[in-house]
């Protein structure tokens, strides 16, 4: 296996794992809160601390790989990831439990910005940033999307201390590929970097700004769509299987617009239209769904809503990472991540009681959110040079 495809089984690896790791302890809670022999409460304040810790990490994580390199930034999250599930299966008590979902954070954040950063260099022959990241993010969606299916799966048949110890095996993967992989592609910079360059940018703030927005109207699609389908006459398991449409679709528009852009590459002009006019049109969907009456349309329109809504992230990152120093891409990353978090972190009180509303009122927020995310990839557009 050449240098090139190691690199490119190292990217996929991390960014699978990432995208489990995003879904996991949300799929496990249940199953946490019966071994921990706790409350549901005190489970949900472990996720939440998970969330906060990832937003501090990732800025770490970013600042560390533009100093050293992408390879033991990768490497550490992987065995830190690995640590933290093992140790969550050991001792059921909840003061350890929290300690290892702190540990499991950090890994987390570190597998994620080494294989964001990596995308770029990863796929293609020759660097197609915006292409790269697209596909790259295929992956991440692939691992959250399968995990809860996984999950289930090995949980039945295997019980939680055994599925962890599994999936702490799944994380191992991406740092024993790196073992076997060198060249120069590992490599974020030549030397060290400072944070101001990055960080002086008013476009730097305005890029933060859509993801501060964008994250969580992505996602409050799963918290509205069970309360929109419940009013056409659908069970659970019916909106279970349209959400999954979603992200099928999620998925397949990114593969779509990673091939289109690699076989005849589209200039940065319709990059900057993939973030400015699919939320846009998110939101004249979303104002259709909500005065919807047929039971058929919110099918087709949450299937359409995927299509949308799954460029839109990569692409972004995309635009920005071809405007930075490579030697600051970990950087950048970190700091758009961390404000998708904390937007998604100080809008879910709003997001989340909003959802048990009719849906005129459900839709409400995801609409207004989609039309900051337009107003805000319009603005940072026209002051990109």
């Amino acid at each position: 296996m050449s240098g090139m495809q190691t690199v490119t089984a190292v990217t996929i690896g991390g960014a699978l794992v990432f995208g489990m790791t995003l879904a996991l302890f949300g799929v496990l809670k249940l199953a946490l809160t019966q071994r921990l022999h706790t409350h549901d409460s005190q489970v949900r304040r472990m996720l939440l601390a998970l969330n906060i810790a990832l937003i501090p990490l990732m800025l770490l994580c970013g600042l560390v790989l533009d100093n050293y390199g992408a390879r033991p930034v990768l490497m550490a999250g992987s065995a830190a990831l690995a640590v933290a599930l093992v140790s969550l299966s050991l001792r059921p008590t909840y003061p350890h439990a929290f300690a290892a979902i702190l540990l499991a954070a950090l890994g987390a954040a570190a597998l994620g910005t080494a294989s964001t950063v990596l995308m770029p260099r990863a796929f293609f022959a020759r660097e197609e940033t915006s292409a790269s990241l697209n596909l790259g993010y295929v992956f991440v969606a692939l691992g959250a999307l399968l995990t809860p299916v996984l999950s289930e799966l090995l949980l039945g048949r295997l019980g939680l201390r055994r599925t962890l110890a599994l999936f702490a095996l799944l994380a191992l993967v991406p740092a024993f590929l790196a073992v076997f992989a060198g060249g120069g592609r590992w490599q974020s910079a030549d030397r060290a970097v400072e944070a101001s360059a990055f960080l002086a940018e008013p476009s730097s703030w305005l890029a933060a700004l859509v993801f501060f927005f964008y994250v969580p109207l992505e996602a409050s699609v799963s918290l509205w769509t069970f309360r929109l389908l419940g009013e056409r006459g659908q069970d659970e398991r019916q909106a279970s299987s349209l959400l999954t449409g979603f992200w099928a679709a999620f998925i397949a528009s990114r593969l779509l617009v990673a091939l289109a852009q690699h076989v005849d590459y589209l200039s940065e002009w319709w990059d900057r239209s993939l973030v400015v006019l699919p939320p846009l049109l998110a939101a004249v969907l979303l104002g259709n769904l909500a005065g919807a009456s047929q039971r058929g349309r919110p099918r087709i329109g949450l299937i359409l809503l995927g299509v949308l809504l799954g460029p839109i992230l990569p692409t972004l990152l995309g635009l920005v990472f071809g405007h930075v120093a490579r030697a600051e891409q970990g950087l950048a990353f970190g700091v758009l991540f961390a404000a998708g978090s904390l937007g998604s972190l100080l809008l879910s009180p709003l997001i989340a009681p909003r959802a048990e509303q009719p849906r005129q009122m459900a839709l409400r927020l995801p609409i207004f959110l989609a039309l900051l995310v337009t107003a805000a990839a319009l603005v940072l557009g026209l002051m990109t040079p």
